[in-house]
């Protein structure tokens, strides 16, 4: 056994993982191959760590890497520890990174310690730090976190709920910092699985408006015996359980000196410092609008405005909210303060949900010189500016955001949705083809005010609006592995009253079916394919027929009737032909060679498919290309051409983990489980077919019984032929792996 010792004396020496991880396993006595077999990892990821290549690992990885190693507790501690660490040359945080404030955390010593007290007492599992808007919830509880870091060995996530306005949204938005995506109806199911037998903190960030969801966090603490829940919100939850910890004003001592730390100067009078601090409560945003203002103002006129506007706030009703008692005011003094043209952008900016960039500022406030107004917004702390990516983002906190959202015009609203329409129909193109993964990562970071955007939509007296944006979007929440969230947007959409194109109808009709098609709600695309169908005959759209035969001929084949299948899905190709290059070319030979393929004719199935592949390849739609490949390699299989399948499948697989499109990473690994299974690999079949169960119920997907009915086969007699108790301990092996350990695992 290897104690704790010795690999104290490499981490100390401050050696990376990969030189810890060579040391040990020399010592233990076994090559990179003997380490792989023992832990269930391939032995090209320990290579990839031993060379650098990988700075760091999963916490359950580093746990079977220990234990392979025959590390003592000791040293299986500091061994974890080593591998948590990142190394400043890799790019990407976790998605649950905590964010890092930009200034230190003044006069919370006490209230720290309280919470921290609380954190670790075993019976409190859900602390709700409550107060006021500009307070110092947030930051108190990121304090709180980072300390916890070393704590909780399963992670630390921040779910930041401030752009969330829909308490059916919480549970995705959890899912999402916890590396489960968004699925619907069964999520709050996975969650709980996902967090059972974990020791996590979850961070839920501004709960206010969604307090609906109470009943999430506490059906997850019931679950989550070993995780603690830590949440900031103007309100308590109100659920059993709850720890409820209030917020306090800063001390006066303290808020003087963040006072003379935002202003960054000294020399004041520091009783009239004291006094401003006084009028303020103590109150930290109400602090840092006060000393933005000393750039402008003496400190006597900062006093005597002040004493204005607290006399006013105490006439106000009392019933009021308390940041309407306090911090609206403050914010509507600074508000006032404003040039005109800065006070135009401020208020059209609250059209805008999880940060916006200068040039769509620009284009949806319609404002002379937006930097300029921009950087004077900045300089006077009721803007933020993050540098996240290439490009800045900007932001406003919570309690500034609804102030300005009360002078909003409709206007501003109405722009804010045409701008992000047009990104969305721009980008319904481009995801089809070579830019597909900048563009998903474009989408995805205006997520929120697309959110937003849909929202107002929906309260138009028409649906076209909703219904272009549902055909703009089906393929991105297809892409993101997101088809609940899709779902409920589209068919809010087709729900709406009134008379639309009939040719925008019949194609939010199909992006809608080919949501609920992975899903495996073939009674819904039953309901839609008639209605879609007649919407195509009366646009008289050659595509929109296509589209619409498509949904027919793939509800046929979901069904198992392929000989009904053949027909409208030979039509639509034709169809496709005749209207020339186009994604939906590609996606018709991909449709429709699946009939022959199960049908008997795996030879014209092939011809089919390697017709439709050519046809991705010039588009550059590389998703789509890696499908097509897993779809010959089905062939393959039908033809016993196990060699030839193998190499299909993982050249689909790495198709899909280079643009990290899950569902497809999922029917990949299904193929090469049945690799394995015709080989009579059974533990390396069960492994995979574990991995691929496991993403499948990640994102609620379900294959339909043809995509499995050839590889099922495969997979289906390895796990007869060696009994379950064998083959459930390997498939729940490969059900435990991420997603990133999977792939390295088939393909090794």
């Amino acid at each position: 056994m290897i104690t704790g010792w010795r690999v104290a004396i490499v981490t100390e020496a401050g050696e990376s993982l990969g030189a810890t991880l060579k040391l040990l396993r020399s010592t233990a006595r076994l090559t990179q191959e003997e380490l792989a077999d023992r832990s269930g990892i391939s032995a090209r990821t320990i290579s990839d760590l031993e060379r650098g290549l990988r700075g760091t690992v999963y916490p359950h990885t580093a746990r079977r890497l220990a234990a392979a190693l025959g590390l003592d507790r000791d040293a299986s501690h500091r061994f974890e520890a080593t591998a948590a660490r990142r190394t400043s040359s890799e790019p990407e945080l976790p998605t649950h990174a905590l964010p890092i404030p930009p200034t230190p955390l003044l006069g919370r010593a006490d209230e720290v310690a309280r919470i921290l007290s609380a954190s670790r007492e075993p019976g409190l599992r859900l602390i709700t730090l409550t107060g006021p808007g500009g307070i110092g919830k947030t930051r108190l509880a990121l304090a709180v976190a980072g300390i916890e870091q070393t704590s909780f060995p399963d992670g630390v996530f921040f779910v930041p709920l401030g752009e969330v306005r829909d308490s059916e949204l919480v549970a995705p938005a959890i899912a999402k910092a916890l590396g489960v995506a968004e699925i619907g109806a069964g999520i709050p199911v996975l969650i709980e699985r996902w967090l059972a037998g974990r020791q996590a903190m979850i961070v839920l960030d501004t709960f206010e408006q969604l307090l609906p969801a109470a009943l999430l966090v506490s059906s997850m603490i019931v679950h989550a015996p070993g995780s603690k829940f830590l949440v900031t919100s103007r309100r308590r939850l109100n659920v059993r359980g709850e720890h409820e910890i209030q917020v306090p004003p800063l001390d006066l001592t303290w808020a003087a000196a963040l006072f003379e730390a935002r202003v960054q100067a000294s020399g004041h009078d520091p009783d009239l410092v004291m006094e401003i601090c006084r009028q303020l409560d103590g109150l930290p945003l109400a602090i840092e609008l006060a000393a933005a203002r000393t750039k402008h103002l003496g400190l006597a006129a900062l006093a005597s405005q002040l004493n204005n506007r607290l006399g006013l706030l105490t006439g106000g009703p009392v019933d009021l909210p308390l940041r309407q008692q306090a911090i609206r005011e403050t914010v509507a003094w600074s508000h006032d303060l404003l040039e005109e043209s800065e006070r135009v952008l401020f208020r059209r900016l609250a059209a805008f949900s999880g940060g916006w960039t200068l040039a769509s500022a620009a284009e949806v406030c319609d404002t002379p010189e937006p930097l300029v107004a921009m950087s004077g917004l900045i300089e006077q702390s009721l803007v933020r500016m993050a540098r996240s990516g290439v490009e800045p983002r900007y932001g406003m906190l919570d309690v500034i955001h609804e102030y300005a959202a009360e002078r909003l015009e409709e206007s501003t609203a109405q722009r804010h949705a045409l701008h992000h329409l047009e990104l969305a129909e721009e980008g319904e193109v481009r995801l089809v083809g070579a830019r597909q993964a900048e563009w998903y990562r474009l989408l995805d970071a205006e997520r929120g005010n697309l959110r937003r955007a849909i929202a107002w939509a929906l309260r138009q007296p028409d649906s076209v609006f909703a219904l272009r944006f549902t055909v703009a979007l089906w393929r991105y929440w297809r892409y993101s592995g997101e088809f609940a969230e899709g779902r409920r947007w589209s068919e809010a959409a087709l729900a709406m009253p009134g008379a639309a194109p009939t040719s925008l109808r019949a194609k939010a009709l199909w992006g809608t079916a080919f949501l609920a098609y992975p899903q495996g709600d073939y009674g819904r695309m039953a309901e839609l394919a008639p209605e879609c169908l007649e919407m195509a005959r009366q646009g008289g759209d050659p595509m929109d027929l296509r589209n619409a035969l498509t949904v027919t001929g793939q509800l046929a084949m979901c069904e198992g009737r392929y000989n009904d299948a053949i027909e409208p899905l030979r039509e639509a190709l034709e169809m496709c032909r005749r209207l020339g290059l186009s994604w939906q070319l590609g996606t018709s030979h991909l449709n429709y060679g699946s009939a022959p393929l199960h049908s008997g004719h795996p030879a014209e199935a092939e011809r089919i498919y390697r017709d439709g592949l050519e046809v991705y390849r010039e588009l550059g739609d590389a998703t789509f290309a890696a499908r097509m490949t897993n779809a010959i390699a089905h062939v393959a299989l039908a033809r016993d051409d196990v060699d030839g399948a193998d190499d299909l499948a993982r050249d689909a697989l790495r198709g899909f983990a280079g643009q990290r499109e899950r569902i497809g990473i999922a029917e990949a690994l299904d193929t090469l489980a049945a690799v394995a299974a015709a080989r009579a690999d059974a533990d390396r079949a069960a492994r995979l077919d574990g991995a691929s169960a496991s993403i499948h119920e990640t994102i609620a997907s379900r294959p339909a019984p043809f995509e499995r009915a050839i590889t099922g086969q495969f997979i289906k007699g390895s796990h007869v032929a060696v009994g379950e108790n064998r083959w459930r301990s390997a498939w729940e092996a490969g059900h435990g792996l991420s997603l990133e350990e999977a792939v390295d695992y088939a393909l090794s």
